[in-house]
C-alpha cells in the first residue's frame, strides 16, 4: 500500500490540484503504454461533495494533453429510483466532464462511457445489465487504472454503506468477492435510498485511487476508516506550487515519507526531522480535534439478524470482526491499492463565530441563516467556523435548545434548499446560547462558549442583530463589555435597517453605536446593494469610458428608479404603519441606487474611497418638498385588522403613506437640471425594481424628423438585464432611408452566470467574513439620506399634512404621480416607439 495526500489550500485549489492529479496520471500512463485507460468515477452525496466533484470533472474535462478516444469511463456508484435527473451520477459526469470533454472539440465515442441502464425495472435486472457489460469492458481492457472516491462521514465508500453490509452477514462477502461484480445496496442516511455499486473487487483491482476529502479534521476521517496514521501520508511533490497562496490562503505543512511507491508511482525525497517533528504536531492536533469533537456514532438498518440490529460500532473505535464487518470498507480497500487523498487544508489560526442575536425571529429563519445555510452550499465559509445562535427565551417560550430552535422555527426554510446530507451536516455546526442583554452571567456564558470553540486559536467573532432597532444600544454594549474578543481576533457587527426613523434619530443611533464600537466594525445592511445589477452599477459606467460618458446633463433628460410590489403591508402592517413608504423604500434602497447612477469615478475601488464620493453626492442633493412629492395609499390598507387597531388608538385614519414619487434634484455640473424621479408603491401591478436614464430628444427637424429619445435601462428585478434603446433602420424592400424604428440592444446577465447567482443577504454576509465594506452603509451616508426627506417627512406627517391620494390595487398608482412625472418632461414609449405604455418594462 501507498498513501499519498494532496493539501488544497482552498476549493478552487481543490479543483486545481485534484483534476491536475489525475490528468497527469492519464498523460504518464498514455505516453508508456497502448490502449484505453479505464477511469472510474464516483458522485458521492450531498450538494457540497457533489458540486466539488463536478468542479474537478469539468477541470479534468478542460485539460489539454489527454486523448480521450483512448479513456473509457465507467461509474463506480449510481442512484436507482432518482426524482430528478439531476440527482443521478450519469448526469454528473455528462453535465461535467462529457460537456468540457466536448466544448474542447476533443473525441470521446459514446461507447467509451458505461454506466447503469437505470431504466430497467427491477433494480436486480438493472444491476445484473450493467455488471454484465462493465465485466465484458474490464476483461477485455484490464481492471480500471484509476479509480475516483468520496469518503463520507458514515465511512462510506461507492454507495458500499457500512449500515448496509452489517444489516445481514452474507452482504460484506458480496462486497468482498473475488469476482468482479455489480451491487444493489441501501442507504438510509442520504438521498435516494436505492444505491448501485461495484463491489470492492473493482475498487481493490484499480492501480490508483484519488479519494477526495472536504470539511473539518478530514485527516482523523481517514485514520478513523483505514487505520493508516498521517504521518504515513506523503505530499506528491510535483503539486505542491500548483497554485499560489495568498494571505488569504495560507500555505500547508506536506512533508514525504518513506512510502514505496506502487507501479509507477513517483519518487520521494526522505523526510528531515523538521519534517517529522511538524508532522506530529499535526497528529497532536487531529487527536486533541478528535477529543473535543467526537465523531457520532453509526446506528444500523433493520435486519432480520437480531444480532446485527443491536451492534453499533464507533467510527473511532475498530471492530472486533473486522475482516467481516469492518468500520469502513476504505480499510478493506487501502490494504492493496496505491492511493492518493485530495484534502482541503483546515485553517489551524483562525476560528471564525457567526453569532445571530434574535435568531428566534422571522429576520433570522427567512433570511440571515437560510444565507449562511447557502454560503455553506457553495463552499464560501471559513473551514473553521460554527453559527451560535442567540435569543431571549422570555420573549419565546418554545424554544430551549437548538433542537428546539432547528424543529421549530430553521427546518422548514432550509430543507427546501439543501440535500438531508447537507442539512445534516451544517445542523453540527449550530450551537445555542440563550441570552439576556442585561444579563452579564448569559452573556459570560455566551463569551465561554465562543472561547471554547475557538480553541485558543484567533477567536474572530461576526454578530449580527437581527434584532428590532431599540435594541442595537444595549446589544453592542453588552458585546463590548462581555463578549469581546479582541485583541485575539476581529469583531464585526452587522446593523439592520431601520438606521433610525428621522436625522435626529439617525444621528444618535451612529452616537450609541460609535461609543462602543469603531466605523470599520461596523457593517450596516442595505441588501439592495448587493443585487446583481446594482454590483454592476459602477463597472457598467467606469469600465466603460464610451457609456460613462453619456451619464451627463448634456446627454440626459431625466433619470427615473422606480420601485414596485404586487403585495401589500399584510403581516407587517404595525412596523409599515410607523415607517411608510419613503423611510422604508426610497430614502435607503432607492437612494443608494441613485448615488451609484450620479456618483463620479472614486479614487480607486477600496471602500472608502467609493463611499467618499457616495457621501459627496447626496450632499449635493436639495431636500425635497411637498411641490415635488405625491403620496398615495391604496384602497383597502384602512381594513387591514391591524391597522383598525392602531386607528383606534389613535383616534383617527392612518395617514401612513404606501406609495411616494418625489422628483429631486442634485446642484453639480454634471446633472444640473436633470430631474431625478424616485417612484416607490406598494399593490401595484407588477414587482419590479427599475432604473431609466432617458436621454434627451433630437430637435424635431434632424435627419431623421421627430424620434422617440434613446434610453438606457437597468432592470434590478426580476430578470436582472442592461438594455439600450436605440432607433435602427426599418427593414423590408419598401422602406426609404428616413425610416427608422426603435430596436433593442439588449445584455442578459442570467447568461454570464456561472450556477446559481447569490443572494443579497449571502452576499453581504460573505463581504463581512472577509472585511469588506463596499456594499454597506457608512454613518455619515445615512444621515444625508434623512437630510434630504427630512423636510418632507415632517410636512407629510403634520397635524396639517394632506391626506394620501387613494390609488385602486393592481394599478400604476394614483393619476397625480403620472402628472407629476410628465411635468419633468419624462415620456413613455412603447416597443415600436410610438408614445405611451410600454409593454414589457413600463414604469
Amino acid at each position: 500500500m501507498g498513501v499519498d495526500r494532496i493539501v488544497a489550500a482552498s476549493e478552487a485549489d481543490f479543483t486545481k490540484k485534484a483534476a491536475v492529479h489525475i490528468a497527469s496520471c492519464i498523460q504518464r500512463w498514455q505516453s508508456t503504454r497502448p490502449g484505453c485507460f479505464v477511469l472510474g468515477l464516483t458522485g458521492t452525496n450531498g450538494h457540497i461533495r457533489r458540486s466539488r466533484a463536478a468542479d474537478v470533472f469539468r477541470a479534468l474535462g478542460a485539460s489539454a494533453g489527454i486523448d480521450w478516444a483512448r479513456v473509457i469511463v465507467f461509474l463506480v456508484d449510481e442512484r436507482y429510483g432518482f426524482d430528478r435527473r439531476d440527482e443521478s451520477n450519469d448526469e454528473l459526469v455528462r453535465q461535467n466532464l462529457i460537456a468540457a470533454i466536448q466544448e474542447r472539440g476533443s473525441s470521446f465515442p459514446d461507447e467509451h462511457y458505461i454506466v447503469p441502464d437505470v431504466s430497467i425495472t427491477p433494480v436486480s435486472e438493472c444491476v445484473g445489465d450493467y455488471g454484465r457489460r462493465l465485466v465484458a469492458v474490464l476483461d477485455k481492457h484490464g481492471p480500471p487504472n484509476l479509480v475516483t472516491l468520496g469518503l463520507a462521514a458514515d465511512l462510506s465508500v461507492a454507495a458500499i454503506f457500512p449500515e448496509w453490509y452489517r444489516a445481514l452477514p452474507d452482504r460484506w462477502a458480496a462486497a468482498t468477492s473475488r469476482s468482479y461484480g455489480v451491487l444493489a445496496t441501501e442507504t438510509t442516511r442520504f438521498e435516494v435510498p436505492q444505491r448501485i455499486s461495484v463491489n470492492l473487487r473493482v475498487l481493490r483491482s484499480a492501480e490508483m485511487i484519488v479519494v477526495f476529502l472536504g470539511g473539518a479534521c478530514p485527516v482523523e476521517l481517514l485514520h478513523n476508516s483505514s487505520g493508516v496514521d498521517i504521518s504515513d501520508m506523503a505530499m506528491v511533490d510535483s503539486l505542491q506550487e500548483s497554485t499560489p497562496m495568498t494571505h488569504e490562503e495560507p500555505a500547508t505543512l506536506s512533508f514525504s515519507h518513506n512510502v514505496q511507491p506502487l507501479r509507477g508511482a513517483p519518487l520521494r525525497k526522505s523526510k528531515s526531522s523538521m519534517e517529522r517533528a511538524c508532522d506530529e504536531i499535526l497528529h497532536q492536533e487531529c487527536v486533541q480535534q478528535q477529543k473535543l469533537n467526537p465523531p457520532p456514532t453509526l446506528a444500523r438498518v433493520k435486519s432480520a439478524d437480531d444480532a446485527h440490529m443491536k451492534r453499533s460500532v464507533s467510527v473511532s473505535g475498530v471492530d472486533p470482526d473486522e475482516e467481516n464487518s469492518p468500520a469502513s470498507p476504505l480499510s478493506y480497500v487501502m490494504k492493496y491499492c496505491y492511493v492518493t487523498v485530495v484534502h482541503l487544508h483546515e485553517d489551524k489560526d483562525n476560528h471564525n463565530s457567526i453569532v445571530v442575536f434574535g435568531c428566534a425571529g422571522d429576520l433570522a429563519k427567512k433570511k440571515t441563516i437560510p444565507a449562511i445555510f447557502n454560503l455553506y452550499k457553495c463552499r464560501t465559509l471559513p473551514t473553521n467556523v460554527h453559527i451560535i445562535c442567540c435569543d431571549d427565551l422570555t420573549y419565546h417560550n418554545d424554544i430551549r435548545n437548538i433542537d428546539d430552535l432547528w424543529c421549530r422555527r430553521l427546518e422548514q426554510y432550509l430543507q427546501p434548499e439543501g440535500l438531508n446530507t447537507d442539512l445534516h451536516d451544517f445542523r453540527e455546526l449550530l450551537r445555542f446560547s440563550p441570552i439576556k442583554l442585561d444579563d452579564a452571567a448569559a452573556m459570560a456564558t455566551l463569551d465561554g462558549l465562543l472561547r471554547g470553540l475557538s480553541g485558543g486559536m484567533r477567536d474572530n467573532r461576526i454578530f449580527y442583530l437581527a434584532q428590532p432597532p431599540f435594541l442595537f444600544e444595549q446589544s453592542v454594549r453588552s458585546i463590548r463589555q462581555h463578549c469581546w474578543s479582541e485583541p485575539h481576533g476581529w469583531v464585526r457587527v452587522i446593523v439592520e435597517k431601520p438606521f433610525g426613523r428621522d436625522l435626529a434619530s439617525a444621528r444618535d443611533l451612529s452616537r450609541k453605536l460609535a461609543a462602543f464600537l469603531a466605523e470599520q466594525q461596523i457593517f450596516r445592511i442595505d441588501h439592495y446593494l448587493a443585487k446583481t445589477m446594482v454590483l454592476n452599477i459602477l463597472t457598467l459606467r467606469f469600465a466603460n469610458r464610451e457609456l460613462g460618458r453619456l451619464f451627463h446633463a448634456d446627454n440626459v433628460a431625466n433619470v427615473r428608479i422606480t420601485f414596485k410590489e404586487d403585495i401589500g403591508v399584510e403581516g407587517r402592517a404595525g412596523y409599515f404603519n410607523n415607517y411608510g413608504i419613503i423611510r422604508d423604500i426610497m430614502q435607503n434602497h432607492l437612494l443608494q441606487l441613485l448615488t451609484l447612477v450620479t456618483m463620479e469615478a472614486p479614487a480607486s475601488l477600496r471602500a472608502e474611497d467609493v463611499r467618499n464620493e457616495k457621501v459627496k453626492v447626496l450632499k449635493q442633493i436639495r431636500p425635497v418638498g411637498l411641490d415635488d412629492c405625491v403620496v398615495g395609499q391604496y384602497e383597502g390598507y384602512q381594513e387591514d385588522p391591524d391597522i383598525q387597531k392602531i386607528n383606534a388608538e389613535k383616534g383617527h385614519p392612518s395617514k401612513c403613506p404606501t406609495f411616494a414619487t418625489c422628483v429631486l434634484y442634485l446642484d453639480n455640473e454634471r446633472w444640473s437640471g436633470v430631474p431625478l424621479i424616485l417612484k416607490a408603491g406598494k399593490h401595484l401591478e407588477q414587482r419590479s425594481t427599475i432604473m431609466r436614464l432617458q436621454f434627451k430628444k433630437a430637435p424635431p427637424n434632424s435627419l431623421f424628423g421627430d424620434q422617440p429619445q434613446n434610453e438606457l435601462v437597468m432592470r434590478v428585478q426580476p430578470n436582472e438585464a442592461i438594455y439600450y434603446r436605440v432607433l435602427a433602420k426599418t427593414p423590408g424592400i419598401s422602406s426609404r432611408a428616413h425610416e427608422v424604428r426603435r430596436t433593442v440592444l439588449d445584455l442578459d446577465l442570467r447568461k454570464l452566470e456561472v450556477g446559481r447567482p447569490p443572494e443579497a443577504y449571502e452576499k453581504l454576509i460573505h463581504d463581512v467574513l472577509k472585511g469588506e465594506s463596499h456594499n454597506f452603509v457608512r454613518a455619515d451616508e445615512v444621515e444625508e439620506g434623512w437630510r434630504i426627506f427630512d423636510p418632507l417627512l415632517r410636512q407629510l406627517e403634520g397635524d396639517d399634512a394632506p391626506l394620501p391620494v387613494q390609488y385602486p390595487k393592481g394599478g400604476r398608482g394614483p393619476l397625480e404621480s403620472d402628472k407629476l412625472i410628465n411635468s419633468t418632461g419624462f415620456r413613455r414609449y412603447t416597443k415600436t416607439g410610438v408614445e405611451g405604455l410600454a409593454q414589457d418594462d413600463f414604469d
